[in-house]
């Protein structure tokens, strides 16, 4: 009787530090089917003056949240896989980084995966062209598992110079 009590009361401890803390998310494991995916924005948009020149070296980004969305906790160590179809390899109006690019971030093809931190958060940076009176458009999906979450991006042209 005293050993299945001891096994009882383990297995009870051990169930509550892995559903506790910082997240339980996994070390670099995709987020649970009860987990949310929040972006900062829902949507990007840049517009550029008709005769502005084309250039590719404009910098953004956007923050990434994986929580329990019964909780609320943060999951830490969850992947989280970004991808837009403008982006490298397929094309080069995107370039996707992880970092900041203006601070040593590293290039990275489309779909690329970054792991949370013990908040739950990820920054996804990115470099885009615009300018020379071009438009164009592509979301970005957002996902972990079962779960995702978009982020419309758009450049468009200022034509009312």
């Amino acid at each position: 009787m005293n050993k299945r009590l001891i096994n009882l009361i383990t297995t009870a401890f051990l169930l509550v530090l892995i559903a506790c803390g910082g997240g339980g998310g996994g070390s670099g494991t995709d987020a649970p089917i009860e987990a949310e995916i929040t972006t900062s924005v829902s949507s990007i948009t840049w517009t550029f003056a008709e005769a502005a020149g084309f250039q590719c070296e404009n910098v953004d980004f956007f923050y990434v949240v994986v929580q329990n969305s019964a909780t609320n906790v943060p999951l830490n160590n969850v992947n989280v896989k970004i991808s837009n179809p403008l982006a490298e390899p397929n094309n080069t109006a995107i370039q996707l980084y992880d970092g900041d690019p203006t601070d040593g971030g590293h290039a990275e093809n489309s779909p690329m995966t970054l792991t949370t931190d013990i908040n739950g958060t990820v920054t996804v940076y990115f470099k885009y062209c615009g300018g020379g009176g071009v438009e164009y458009g592509g979301d970005f999906l957002v996902s972990s598992g079962p779960i995702f979450e978009t982020v419309t991006f758009d450049v468009t042209v200022d034509t009312a110079e």
